[in-house]
């Protein structure tokens, strides 16, 4: 219940931000604006509208996660209203996590609308609603879950926004080159490259795992690759959670 109401306090603190308002606006926007790149897409213009859309989702709530977890913990220990949280009988687990849970249901509210505007735009160009559209929508949830707490953990880790924010940028963009770091390791020559390479292949997350999107024209797929994806994603997202516990609950205020 602590960590529920926790949740939910944290739900409308995003909602009221108008950060979360503009990020979401100019999502529809991009959505909207997407038509026009469809109309000149050729033979193809559904699909072009389907992979801008979906890109255009993921990318505004990417941002959103970004900004709203670096932030989350840090405006509090600056402001020190984390002491009149952390004075009443609850721990810093409970805190942590009741904060992380909400973020992450106003991000999916974000993410939720989106995709309703894009699905009606979808529908109107004569596309046929398809179970594999819900399927990409909630691997790119797995995706802003890891995401966030990635955030989150360096925004306790290294007490800066701009370097956490950094930070975690970079662990986005080289976790869709998994397979290229891990190619770079094997066919590296120096040996202070393979380690470094394969270093970050194995820290950080495959992101290239959750990109249905990229496989939409295979007739059939594997409901075991969705489930170890599921699985990864939860296990990782643990790990930076745990760490992020870790710090916190040593952490000096």
């Amino acid at each position: 219940m602590k960590i529920l109401s926790i949740a939910y306090y944290t739900l409308i603190e995003n909602i009221r931000n108008k950060i979360f308002y503009v990020l979401v606006f100019f999502g529809l926007v991009i959505i909207a604006a997407s038509l026009l790149l469809a109309a000149i897409g050729g033979e193809q213009p559904i699909r072009i509208l389907l992979d801008l859309g979906l890109n255009a989702i993921e990318f505004f709530a990417l941002l959103t996660i970004c900004y709203a977890a670096v932030n989350l913990v840090l405006e509090e220990i600056e402001t020190k209203t984390i002491y009149l949280i952390l004075t009443r009988p609850i721990s810093k687990s409970t805190y942590l996590i009741g904060r992380f849970v909400g973020l992450l249901i106003a991000v999916y509210s974000g993410m939720l609308l989106m995709a309703f505007f894009h699905v009606i735009i979808l529908h109107f160009k004569g596309w046929e609603f398809t179970f594999r559209y819900v399927l990409s929508l909630l691997l790119s949830f797995e995706k802003i879950t890891i995401i966030g707490s990635v955030a989150l953990f360096f925004s306790i880790f290294s007490t800066s926004a701009i370097s956490s924010l950094s930070f975690t940028i970079s662990f986005w963009i080289l976790g869709h080159f998994s397979e290229e770091l891990k190619f770079l390791g094997e066919k590296a020559t120096l040996l202070v490259t393979q380690i470094t390479a394969k270093a970050a292949y194995y820290i950080v997350p495959n992101l290239q795992f959750f990109n249905l999107r990229d496989f939409w024209d295979i007739p059939q797929i594997s409901g075991g690759w969705i489930f170890a994806s599921v699985v990864y994603g939860f296990i990782y997202s643990a790990f930076c959670l745990f760490f992020a516990l870790w710090f916190l609950k040593y952490k000096e205020f």
